[in-house]
């Protein structure tokens, strides 16, 4: 998931700020501010940090519109709040067959906030929606695990009837020379096929040609018949209207953790195809005057750039278990300004936005700060269609050139770990490459095997980041350390948030940074971030070999072997360097002690139908109550299935008509 926020604020800044927060002694202060509610205690107030790009859950792919995705919508799982380990939501229970390959998703009896029942239809038309490539999902590659997934996605060509033994070699020889042959791909049944193609997103009319060629046509004494593979291919298939099955190419030892994630939610099919029938632009059922949920809080107002405010949904299935009747979020990009805000009791929690890195020595005494481990790194984007980034030698030089130790140490400050590697050291047992974080001679001897010197020097370059007062300090950073150790000069750009997403999406940048905040504990949500399809990669760079090694990984059951597999996938991608990273992240907050229900996990995920606050502090400092996460939800048994869902209540009466 994309990242927009964590890094530290500009020097000047946070002395303005300290000339008056930093007045009077620590020790005559427990908590960082006011520690009485300024609101009701049925209401909680945070910050997103920023105006989300997206809250439909098909189309987002960054942290702010995740955090409101995942508290308006429900999926077949839920994270449980501490430790993200999946749960049981929308499906009561599931069953696994002998083969890892299929699952059966028994769904509970729930509506949408309209009162319209969710069905096993609406997962399915969410799926194939993300996976259509008219949605332009910068997700699709996340379902890709299901059975034809990327076929679909992809516009693969079926081929039916192909003899054994038919080669991609053989059909390139049949197919015009503008239509290259990517791979070929065997189906389960016999005589069945999926011909990938290359270059045909930029030149669809190749993929005609290739069925037009094919079709009908002797291949190795076979008639082959060729086709264009559909929708109805993908492995999800409604059963009935409380259960979905869902059918993998392979056993995936994270396929829960991804079925719990935004992308894999339902949306509700009959709002958007309203809007469709319309004749309105079906991208605005997220507004507050069209959206419907099915999570713990529907969207009750939103306010661009300024706040949204979420309020309680009471058809959620587990309403019962959600104390807040109302969550406010302020989108305050200043990191100095959200502190204030905190101080003052405006933000019962600083939410998205970091902590000043200078400041953190002074925040980290205080009762209400607490520190936890971030799944994400940091990084530059490098087009690699962009000169002079296109040649890796300089690719090379700019990364070796980087300290990223005193990067961290004196600049961020905020106990990252520097890295020169795309995935976290460790995560589920990977052996992380631990690629050199600063050799400066290396790197002025590659940037000369690019025949750049004295006598030529490379051209400007141009570093591009989204407006925010750290990421222009990491810039500055790293804009000096290339001038010092390599002689070169590099200007560097900002653009708001969501004008800095569309530059990216067009790749119209030489450099860029981005942060990548894991979207499971697993190397594979990093690595997934380089293939070629993959909405989210802004290198301009794909390579067959490293994808191939993914697509092993992924069919390995033996775990040892799968790591080893994405490690030398890696190691691919780190030697071509389509992109630069700097650090993995930590978190540190700032928490008013009467908010209880919140817990530091990896993701940072905020679940406000977890949330509640203490009255006690009404009333003056009290004692901390101990904040334990709740225990574990487990499915419900096999023969709850079938009966009532005596536990889930009658939705209430409409405001108003259903549409």
């Amino acid at each position: 998931m994309t990242e927009r926020a964590p890094a530290p604020i500009a020097i000047a800044t946070v002395l303005a700020f300290c000339a008056t927060a930093c007045s009077g002694e620590r020790s005559q202060r427990e908590y960082y501010g006011t520690t009485k509610p300024r609101h009701g205690p049925d209401e909680v107030w945070t910050n997103l940090g920023t105006e989300p790009e997206w809250i439909d859950p098909g189309k987002c792919s960054d942290s702010p519109g995740g955090t409101v995705i995942f508290n308006l919508f429900a999926g077949l799982l839920q994270p449980h709040p501490a430790t993200l380990a999946p749960m049981p939501d929308l499906a009561r229970r599931w069953d696994i067959s002998d083969d890892g390959l299929t699952y059966r998703f028994h769904l509970r009896e729930a509506h949408w906030s309209d009162g319209v029942p969710i069905t096993a239809h609406d997962f399915v038309y969410a799926w194939r929606r993300v996976l259509d490539r008219k949605t332009a999902a910068k997700y699709a590659t996340f379902l890709y695990p299901l059975e034809n997934a990327e076929a679909f996605h992809r516009g693969a060509v079926v081929l039916k009837g192909l003899a054994e033994g038919t080669t991609a070699e053989m059909l390139q020889t049949a197919l015009p020379s503008a239509v290259k042959v990517e791979r070929v791909v065997r189906m389960p049944r016999g005589g069945d096929a999926f011909l990938y193609l290359a270059g045909v997103d930029d030149q669809p009319e190749l993929r005609t040609r290739a069925v037009t060629t094919l079709n009908g046509s002797a291949l190795a004494g076979a008639r082959v018949r060729a086709s264009v593979a559909d929708a109805s291919m993908v492995g999800v298939e409604a059963v009935d209207d409380r259960t979905l099955e869902v059918r993998l190419e392979n056993p995936l030892p994270y396929i829960l953790d991804l079925l719990m994630y935004y992308t894999a939610m339902p949306v509700p099919r009959h709002v958007i195809e309203r809007l469709e029938r319309a004749g309105q632009n079906p991208d605005l059922w997220t507004r507050p005057e069209h959206i419907v949920s099915s999570g713990a809080f529907v969207l009750e107002e939103s306010k661009f750039r300024q706040y949204m405010v979420l309020r309680k949904n009471p058809r959620y299935w587990d309403a019962a278990h959600v104390k807040l009747e109302r969550v406010r979020l302020l989108l305050v990009e200043s990191n100095n300004t959200t502190l204030n805000l905190y101080e003052a009791g405006e933000l019962d929690y600083i939410g998205h936005n970091p902590l000043p890195a200078e400041f953190v020595d002074h925040l980290k005494g205080y009762a209400d700060f607490q520190a936890a481990p971030y799944l994400g790194t940091y990084f530059f984007w490098l087009n690699t269609k962009a000169e002079p980034i296109s040649d890796k030698r300089v690719r090379r030089a700019l990364s070796l050139a980087v300290d990223r130790d005193s990067l961290v140490k004196y600049v961020t400050r905020g106990g990252q770990i520097p890295t020169a590697d795309l995935v976290p050291d460790g995560v589920a047992n990977y052996r992380g490459l631990r690629s050199a974080l600063f050799d400066p001679e290396r790197a002025r001897a590659s940037l000369r095997e690019a025949g750049y010197g004295p006598d030529r020097p490379l051209p400007a370059i141009t570093l591009r980041y989204n407006t925010l007062e750290g990421h222009k300090q990491i810039a500055e950073a790293v804009q000096q350390m290339w001038r010092e150790h390599l002689g070169i000069r590099v200007e560097i750009e900002n653009q708001e948030w969501k004008v800095y997403l569309k530059t990216l999406q067009m790749t119209d940048f030489q450099i860029a940074r981005m942060g990548w905040i894991g979207d499971f504990a697993d190397p594979f949500t990093f690595l997934e971030l380089l293939v070629g399809a993959n909405g989210n990669n802004h290198s301009n760079w794909s390579n067959a070999q490293y994808e191939g090694l993914l697509r092993e990984a992924n069919g390995t059951r033996d775990p040892a072997a799968r790591l080893e597999l994405l490690r030398r996938a890696e190691a691919i991608a780190m030697d071509e360097l389509p992109v630069l990273p700097l650090y993995v992240y930590t978190r540190l907050e700032l928490i008013k002690p009467y908010l209880m229900g919140h817990w530091l996990n990896y993701q940072h995920r905020m679940l406000f139908k977890y949330w509640w606050i203490d009255d006690r502090w009404y009333d003056g400092p009290q004692t901390p109550l101990p904040n334990r996460p709740p225990p574990m939800l487990a499915p419900d048994p096999a023969a709850a299935a079938s009966s009532p869902d005596a536990a889930t209540p009658e939705p209430p009466p409409l405001h108003e008509a259903a549409p």
